[in-house]
């Protein structure tokens, strides 16, 4: 394997993304270490997706790509989010009785969860990663080139800044409305984002599988 920095980068996201979430498992709420956990996971996930931009810029800079880095790269931000959003619906994450702001809110907008996430957009969200997969593994096996979308690209960034903003708010604003609503909000934007992300990235293999375009 190519040992050059991208790659040195893309493994040392994954002792981060390892470490992220260990911190997720050890949060529980009322727990005076708590806040700093989940303040702690926030800086090693921005820490992961630093790394995730520098790697991607060098290898495209100095021209050191590789297959592991190809492979590996977009694998590892996968787990990253993917296994966020799962953590997120752990029993640890469940809004505890008398929890203020986030109890007001209609259950369905929360699932009576604190992270706002709910099973079902986990389901969302692996079921796009899935699907996206698949039809990249089939296009290039057929020689067709399947580059990522823009709206992959939007989705990766409303995902990853609503994950950022969980922890932030459940570590430093837990009781206050306008952060509450802000994390909700920006939940279910993510999940929009997966949709329709995901819905582009089907019809663009249809025409390209279809031979619809050049």
């Amino acid at each position: 394997m190519n040992w050059k920095l991208p790659n040195q980068l893309t493994v040392a996201r994954i002792g981060l993304a390892a470490g992220f979430f260990v911190l997720l498992g050890l949060f529980e709420h009322g727990s005076p270490a708590g806040p700093t956990l989940l303040n702690i996971a926030l800086v090693v996930y921005i820490v992961a997706g630093i790394t995730d931009v520098l790697d991607g810029w060098i290898a495209r800079r100095y021209n050191w790509t590789s297959a592991f880095g190809r492979i590996t790269d977009p694998f590892v931000d996968k787990v990253l989010v993917v296994g966020a959003f799962a953590m997120f619906t752990g029993s640890n994450f469940a809004l505890p009785a008398g929890a203020g702001c986030d109890r007001e809110l209609p259950a369905w907008l929360t699932g009576q969860m604190a992270s706002a996430v709910q099973a079902w957009m986990v389901v969302v969200v692996m079921a796009r990663e899935f699907i996206v997969s698949a039809v990249r593994g089939y296009s290039e096996s057929q020689g067709i080139k399947f580059p990522a979308t823009p709206a992959g690209k939007i989705k990766m960034f409303v995902q990853s800044l609503a994950i950022c903003f969980i922890l932030f708010q459940l570590a430093n604003f837990p009781t206050q409305p306008w952060a509450v609503w802000t994390k909700t909000i920006l939940v279910w934007l993510a999940v929009i984002a997966t949709v329709v992300s995901g819905l582009a990235y089907v019809s663009s293999a249809r025409k390209l599988l279809l031979g619809d375009e050049p």
